[in-house]
């Protein structure tokens, strides 16, 4: 025990846990909307099985089929990237449809969708996998850039 005293005493062999850059990209998407009763109401239509039945005709009506397909493909490509940085990023999905999303396009200036903000300052219009993933991996490495540069100074 007095062993791990000293060694906690001498500064210079602290460990140092720096917090890992995070990148936040919000979308801008028209989304499949459900709406729900009260939990109550939800419970009984569950016991009676029409619950799951009417939330399926509402996800099969809710968005034409080619808005189905992309909204699929944004799906599988925000778990690829959360399987490939993990707690690194996060993300957010805006119904372009609300009021978030209405005033969010305006910021932004989007006028077409889906559009992916990074960071709050980088906005790529439709869906392009790869220059999503470069401009994902170049702002994590500008932020591991300034976290290392402060860490020398």
């Amino acid at each position: 025990m007095a062993e791990l005293r000293a060694f906690m005493r001498d500064p210079s062999r602290r460990l140092r846990i720096l917090p890992a850059p995070v990148a936040r990209i919000e979308i801008l998407a028209y989304a499949p909307t459900e709406f729900y009763h009260c939990q109550h109401c939800e419970v009984v239509w569950g016991h009676l099985g029409l619950g799951e039945r009417l939330h399926r005709e509402q996800r099969s009506s809710a968005l034409p089929e080619d808005l189905q397909t992309e909204y699929a493909a944004i799906s599988d490509w925000v778990r690829r990237s959360f399987d490939r940085y993990q707690d690194r990023l996060t993300v957010k999905v805006i119904d372009a449809a609300s009021i978030e999303g209405l005033l969010k396009s305006i910021r932004h200036r989007a006028r077409r969708f889906p559009a992916f903000i990074i960071n709050g300052s980088d906005r790529i219009i439709g869906f392009d996998p790869s220059r999503l993933d470069a401009a994902l991996a170049q702002h994590l490495e500008a932020s591991e850039g300034g976290e290392n540069r402060a860490q020398h100074a």
